[in-house]
């Protein structure tokens, strides 16, 4: 059951930990929003991230431009043609808890060399970023945003070090190589089959460190499951971005901040666009539950230590239903 009242996500304001004029005292409300969005909800609005809204709406409409391109176009960049992660996918191709969603999406990882452990191996996500070469604008434009999108997750996870009780700099040996993951998604209206309206994207948590939302202006489709069992919508404020903890979090913290349970239900006639930036660890990051937060939350260890590129290519294998073409 969906609530479809105007309950809304707190809101965190990043800023403080972006420019070098952050007071203490603004820091320290940036942290407390931070601790309490974590600990309550797990998703929040982020704002003072940088961001301007021309940046955010080009990369929307950039997004939209390719999703417009010939089915063959698109096809050229597929991810049965590289390493079956990095590229395209058709509608039906994206696969959450082994049933096909209803999106087709465009995915690029943190550029790795031959020396990387998984071009060593062959695995999944070992190849090269596919760019859309018919849209000159669309590299240029995501490499540069991304750039700053990873100056917001560090910002972020260094506020939530404090939170924690951390020095600021703890995470940084832990995130500074981050093997970040950027997607641009299509979503077009959900079609009744047989009554069953279906799901664009099937409920699930993510499994790294922090998503970064970007999202049009479509409301109604992003729903966040709250503490209690029920969904609220997550819609889209402009200039902010929607933000969510992961799996990785939810381990390091022992379980005081919650990896939250989020799907889309896309029932519009429109054509949404969304571009979520998952900051994720370091590729042979280890993860563990911190000990003040074991302490915080019962003095039990839930959850053993794992490195977070195992724990990812583990949660690949069974992202995707592709054949090659």
């Amino acid at each position: 059951m969906t609530n479809t009242d105007k309950e809304s996500l707190p809101t965190v304001d990043i800023s403080p930990f972006l420019t070098e004029t952050g007071s203490p005292k603004d820091r320290a409300q940036t942290v407390n929003s931070l601790h309490q969005a974590c600990k309550d909800v797990g998703f929040f609005y982020l704002v003072g991230h940088g961001v301007s809204e021309e940046e955010m709406n080009r990369s929307l409409d950039l997004g939209k431009q390719f999703f417009h391109l010939p089915e063959e176009a698109k096809q050229v960049l597929s991810i049965g043609k590289n390493d079956h992660a990095r590229g395209y996918q058709r509608l039906g191709e994206n696969v959450t808890m082994y049933k096909r969603d209803w999106h087709e999406g465009l995915d690029f990882y943190k550029p790795i060399d031959d020396s990387h452990y998984l071009r060593q191996h062959q695995l999944p996500m070992r190849g090269e970023n596919r760019w859309p070469e018919s849209i000159p604008e669309f590299r240029p434009t995501f490499e540069a945003y991304i750039e700053k999108m990873k100056q917001v997750g560090e910002a972020v996870m260094k506020a939530m070090a404090i939170a924690l009780g951390m020095e600021e700099t703890f995470f940084d040996g832990l995130v500074n190589d981050s093997f970040w993951v950027a997607r641009v998604i299509g979503y077009p209206k959900l079609v009744s089959q047989n009554g069953d309206v279906g799901v664009s994207c099937g409920e699930h948590t993510d499994y790294g460190c922090l998503t970064l939302l970007l999202q049009d202006s479509t409301m109604g489709a992003l729903q966040v499951q709250t503490r209690d069992g029920s969904w609220i919508n997550a819609d889209p404020i402009p200039g902010a971005y929607v933000v969510n903890i992961g799996d990785m979090v939810d381990v390091w913290t022992n379980g005081l901040y919650t990896s939250t349970l989020h799907r889309v239900i896309h029932k519009g006639d429109n054509y949404r666009i969304s571009i979520p930036f998952f900051f994720e660890p370091n590729f042979d990051a280890v993860i563990e539950p911190l000990d003040t937060c074991i302490s915080q939350s019962g003095g039990k260890k839930k959850y053993e230590s794992v490195v977070y590129g195992q724990h990812l290519l583990r949660k690949v294998a069974n992202n995707f239903d592709v054949v090659e073409k």
